[in-house]
């Protein structure tokens, strides 16, 4: 009866915007999901049945996606972001927080796929490095927003390339950049949330 529901939400070939937050949605969810192409916008944060198979199911068909969140999908690893990245080519909003299994090479996807990206929330990821910033230069050029607050391996000195470019960072203080001492301060406007007129971007409260 469960996987019937979302069935039915893909048959609403009218839909355009779902929130699954939260909910016990699995891969055959997602696939019934996929069903339905004119999707735009969906949330699937703290979802943690879903798997690679999932999102590859849904995201292959969805490829006029503009915003996705699947933030705290502790089972989703690089090899989905690989079929996101490549499928779903509109996005310009997308949320991995707390995927701890991500690494620098879902941002690579990300930036070879994903070139119309505007607001990239990457933040309580311990295995995202400076390397991460570097795809997002080179292969994202209209991204506006980016968080990595609790991102602990990126360094200061990467934040200062990114906002060059124009890219308004969310970002906290970490060890490392503790230890350059009191000539490079973060400012205020890293301590921030990163946005508040978009939702998917404030980090949940774990705990």
């Amino acid at each position: 009866p469960f996987l019937l529901q979302f069935e039915l939400l893909a048959n609403m070939q009218t839909l355009r915007s779902l929130d699954l937050s939260g909910c016990a949605v699995g891969d055959a969810g997602l696939a019934s999901l996929g069903n339905n192409p004119n999707f735009r916008d969906i949330s699937l944060s703290e979802c943690n049945l879903i798997t690679d198979v999932g999102i590859q199911k849904m995201t292959s068909r969805l490829l006029l996606l503009e915003t996705l969140d699947i933030s705290y999908c502790v089972n989703v690893t690089d090899y989905a972001t690989k079929f996101l990245a490549f499928s779903c080519r509109e996005l310009v909003r997308l949320n991995i927080a707390g995927c701890s299994q991500l690494t620098d090479t879902s941002v690579s996807y990300i930036s070879g796929g994903c070139h119309y990206l505007s607001h990239l929330n990457l933040s309580n990821n311990l295995n995202i490095t400076d390397k991460a910033v570097r795809f997002l230069r080179r292969g994202c050029k209209l991204l506006q927003r980016l968080n990595l607050q609790l991102c602990p391996k990126i360094t200061y000195a990467a934040i200062t390339r990114v906002e060059g470019g124009g890219c308004k960072v969310a970002h906290s203080i970490d060890v490392n950049a503790l230890k350059l001492g009191p000539m490079l301060p973060l400012s205020r406007t890293h301590k921030r949330p990163m946005s508040v007129g978009y939702s998917i971007f404030p980090i949940p409260s774990h705990g």
